[in-house]
């Protein structure tokens, strides 16, 4: 049976083709789909790929004339004339007789790609949607092979008595598609897809479910049956083992590909002893080809390459994995040995191989969580050796194999297959889970048994992923609002992170419904805002009023950070209508201080309310990934959790994982691997989740809650997302992070990425989708409906000049000769020819070249000339902070980063030979230790100047008891 026609959606998911269509009409007349739709495709990235686009078909050919009409026979009665596909049919047929052909037949075993197709599209099934068909995989490994042995793409031509072999200029692969038409009968189509090998897997992927769809929506045309290389059939048409197709004219080869099936004399044998014998699945593969350019051996050798690369040879599926970025490994080819026929060991090995099993399910529990997709901007994950089953000496002769599993996923046996897909969908995809860290079996098993063998059909219902799409809806229209109107201000936005409304949505749902009264909250500045107006349902007018609120005139920075850091009280509504009070903390601009705070209210509260059992009081905290990793009360916070005075009955982390400090790299910001890893002293469960998986994030943090009640203890959620603009909207992240930033130029956000999931997968239909869509858009208009009266107040800047002259005071007279001046700022303002600065450093850097004549520096050019200067003397210079290399306004620069490759240079090491050398470092997010350490470094070596420099002055609080030394 054609796995091409008969289930379209074993090739693209059920309504894959519908956004896509959509798309094409968009292409051709933007017009034609609402405005909604049109915003939603403007930076859209299609399923498909553009095909060749044909010219209107030819007018038909002129009729008989009417003598030759007069003197046919008449036609029987029911005559029906062929035309369209159905002549172009037998036309082919007719000339096919001409053709001079000759066959070759292989049979290939498909264990490899049964397995790998599998392990393809439980992969797909959570990111496109679509699935991969063997008709893909096989006319992959057909492409590859023609190009491998080009003589298989030669046809033959007459040409005015003579004899010629055509090697074609590119190679269309023709593939047979069987349509059922609408009175039920059915078709052959065999339409090809031009330049086959100019794509990659991927592309060839698309181009042939692009094919297929116009097939299926009836917008082919006569150019995509014209010139055809090779076709391909599909696997075993009704059944069918071996087949030998007819030979179009002009074509070089026709690959038939019967069923895919055991062997018939096994095909009623019990299917445990197959998988003791290790009898693979085969399909028998015919070349027809063209006898008078195309020799036998050539045909031979051809199935012979096919037979390898279907089994694994040449890269074949690593090329392919890697293609679609499927972070896990392939299935490869290898040897069965059976210890249960008396291989090595004999009955010891089956008893070892068992062991192994049980070792393997170990393993993934601890480690999987290494091999997970988690990070949306790294589309690679560095396979781990301890999670490859060939480690273990298991291969895949042993996945039909049953082993003794121990209650895994509730089951006492299971074949080795499912044992392993179940491992990798707990434990490696979009969600990874520390928790074998645990040293309670109970909690152990508690996290086991909610995880392991509940697929992700079983998460949620479709209202919950309405629910999850409304909030997404609801989150980037606050944030696109303020981008349109508040152009340049400093909003610490979310974007990039907004799963973190629907999560938090999800937590305070379920804290509702199982009785929870009041939450604590304490955050920092990201998403403050979003989480005000979406979470505590914080009116949009009394939000702006206080963004555009009055001016601090004494302070350099004008308003300052005040707006966020304000505490707020609100009442959030669940699903159901019910209400929950949330208390948000105010905190001041350095970060975590607020932990302990949170704690502390919410110890208060739940004494109040005399509840030891801490069932109607609980506090959340919201992190970043660098202060979490750096800041030690952030630890000494965690200290608190299990300690009779301090105990609050488990605090929910959440932890917004953007994996960036403003600055600073998680390299410069930790030595662990993950920035969660301190919660670990404290045996909390975390959970790791891919930010753009918002089903995936809901469910994490359902369970993080649900793990709290039970145990009445922390627990820790990494959202890992990004940061779609700097740290703050007045600075550009990609003077530090070029590479990182140019993957985020291309994101789409996740509304919409979820968006196309949820109709691709069938889960909404287009009208839900475009309900949503007007939810979004209604969401912005009504915002900027609240606003429309509001505007800045006027800044008196005479006052806030006045203080920055007086803030200077003395100036210290010093001095160093102007050839040596010249000599730094000649290395200040050159770098290699092979270095490429950002743009906009590179006008910065030039814009200095003529400083000294005159007379006026800025102050960072003056800090650089001071470090030059030093280093010139013999003096070594080092300087540490956060985010010191860059310098937080920006200003400073004293590493550049290459804005092609990321490679870095260090102007200031680069000013004469013999100098001494300047190291300045992005510290963690700390002052005391930090602080601690500079100082201890200092005293053991007097003879350099060495700097710790406080991000901003109260920044310096924290690393007071180091300077009272």
């Amino acid at each position: 049976m054609s796995d091409n026609s008969i289930d379209q959606s074993l090739v693209y998911g059920p309504n894959t083709w519908l956004i896509d269509e959509m798309y094409r009409q968009f292409q051709q007349d933007p017009s034609s789909v609402s405005e909604h739709w049109r915003e939603f495709f403007t930076d859209y990235h299609p399923t498909s790929v553009p095909m060749h686009r044909a010219a209107p078909a030819p007018e038909a050919a002129a009729e008989d004339d009417s003598a030759a009409k007069s003197a046919s026979t008449p036609l029987p009665e029911g005559a029906e004339k062929l035309r369209g596909p159905a002549e172009i049919i037998v036309t082919n047929m007719q000339q096919s007789l001409e053709v001079p052909t000759a066959t070759s037949s292989r049979v290939i075993p498909v264990k490899v790609l049964e397995e790998n197709r599998r392990l393809i599209n439980r992969y797909l099934e959570d990111t496109v949607s679509g699935k991969v068909s063997f008709t893909h995989l096989i006319a992959w490994a057909l492409l590859k092979a023609m190009k491998s042995m080009p003589a298989m793409m030669h046809s033959y031509l007459y040409h005015e008595g003579e004899h010629y072999r055509i090697t074609p200029k590119q190679l269309n692969l023709g593939l047979a598609v069987d349509v059922k038409k609408k009175d039920g009968s059915r078709g052959l189509l065999v339409p090809n897809i031009k330049a086959a090998e100019q794509y990659d897997f991927g592309g060839f992927f698309a181009a042939y479910n692009e094919l297929l769809r116009r097939v299926n929506t009836g917008n082919i045309t006569p150019d995509d049956f014209q010139d055809t290389t090779a076709t391909i059939t599909n696997p075993g048409m009704i059944g069918t083992v071996f087949s030998i197709p007819r030979l179009m004219q002009g074509q070089s080869v026709i690959l038939g590909i019967g069923n895919i099936a055991y062997p018939p004399e096994y095909q009623d044998a019990d299917p445990r002893t197959l998988a003791t014998l290790g009898i693979s699945k085969t399909m028998t593969v015919t070349s027809t080809y063209d006898h008078r350019v195309i020799q036998g051996a050539e045909s031979g050798l051809f199935l012979d390459t096919l037979h390898k690369l279907l089994t694994g040879a040449d890269g074949f599926y690593e090329e392919i994995f890697d293609n679609l970025k499927i972070p896990y490994p392939h299935i490869k080819l290898t040897r069965d040995i059976n210890p249960q026929f008396d291989g090595p060991g004999g009955s010891h090995g089956m008893v070892e191989k068992q062991a192994r099993v049980l070792q393997l399910i170990n393993m993934y529990r601890v480690r999987g969580h290494l091999q997970a997709y988690l990070n949306p901007l790294q589309n690679e994950v560095e396979l781990h050796s301890e999670l490859d089953p060939e480690q273990y000496d298991v291969s895949l002769w042993d996945y039909d194999r049953e082993f003794l599993t121990l209650g895994f996923a509730g089951r006492e046996r299971m074949k080795l297959r499912d044992v392993l897909e179940i491992l990798r969908e707990t434990y490696c995809r979009t969600i990874g889970v520390e928790y074998m860290h645990i040293q309670d079996p109970a909690q152990k098993r508690w996290i086991q048994q909610r995880m392991e063998g509940k697929s992700r059909g079983t998460w949620m219902d479709t209202a919950k992923k309405m629910r999850i799409l409304g909030m997404l809806n609801a989150a980037e229209a606050f944030e696109r609002f303020l981008h349109t109107k508040y152009i340049g201000h400093k909003r610490f936005s979310l974007e990039g992170s907004e799963t973190l409304i629907p999560v938090l949505d999800a937590l305070f749902n379920e804290a509702v419904q199982h009785g929870i009264e009041d939450v604590v909250m304490g955050m920092a500045h990201r998403g403050r805002l979003n989480v005000l107006a979406n979470i505590l349902d914080k009116s949009m007018e009394k939000i702006f009023t206080e963004f555009e609120g009055d001016l601090d005139p004494d302070s350099m920075q004008g308003s300052g950070d005040v707006k966020y850091h304000l505490g707020a009280n609100g009442n959030y509504s669940s699903m159901d209508g019910k209400e929950l009070t949330v208390t948000l903390a105010s905190n001041p601009s350095h970060l975590e201080a607020v932990d302990p705070v949170v704690e502390g209210i919410s110890r208060a509260m739940q004494d109040v309310k005399n509840d030891a059992e801490r069932n109607l009081v609980m506090p959340v905290l919201i992190h970043g990934d660098a202060a979490f990793a750096g800041q030690g009360v952030v630890a000494e916070t965690l200290n608190f959790s299990m300690l009779k005075g301090y105990r609050t009955g488990g605090t929910i982390h959440i932890v917004v994982n953007n994996g960036i400090g403003f600055t600073t790299s998680p390299i410069d910001a930790r030595s662990s691997q993950y920035a969660t890893d301190v919660a670990k002293m404290v045996q909390a469960p975390i959970f790791h989740v891919n930010g753009e998986d918002p089903e995936a994030a809901v469910r994490v943090i359902e369970l993080a809650f649900a793990f709290r009640q039970a145990f009445k203890k922390d627990v820790v959620v990494d959202l890992i997302s990004y940061r779609k603009h700097g740290h703050n909207e007045g600075d550009d992240p990609s003077y530090t992070q070029p590479l990182m930033y140019s993957k985020i130029k291309e994101k789409r956000s996740v509304r919409k990425l979820y968006t196309e999931a949820l109709v691709n997968r069938g889960d909404i239909t287009i009208k839900e989708a475009e309900d949503a869509l007007e939810y979004f858009h209604q969401s912005i208009e009504r915002a900027f409906d609240s606003t429309k009266e509001a505007g800045p107040p006027d800044v008196d800047m005479d006052h806030v000049f006045r203080t920055i002259e007086e803030s200077v005071g003395d100036r210290p007279d010093t001095g160093v000769e102007r050839g040596t001046l010249d000599e730094i700022m000649r290395a200040l303002t050159s770098f290699p020819d092979s270095f490429s600065p950002h743009p906009k450093l590179r006008r910065l850097i030039e814009g200095r070249i003529g400083m000294l004549d005159g007379g006026m520096v800025d102050w960072a050019t003056g800090e650089a000339l001071a470090f030059g200067s030093l280093l010139i003397e013999g003096i070594p210079v080092r300087l540490s902070g956060q985010d010191s290399r860059r310098g937080t306004f920006s200003h400073r620069h004293s590493v550049l980063v290459d804005y092609g490759s990321g490679t870095e240079y260090i102007p200031l090491n680069n000013i004469r030979e013999g100098q001494q050398q300047y190291t300045p470092y992005d510290s963690l997010l700390s002052e005391y230790a930090v602080l601690g350490f500079e100082y201890g470094y200092s005293v053991s070596r007097p003879d350099a100047l060495v700097i710790w420099e406080a991000q901003f002055g109260d920044f310096v609080n924290g690393a007071q008891i180091i300077i009272d030394q």
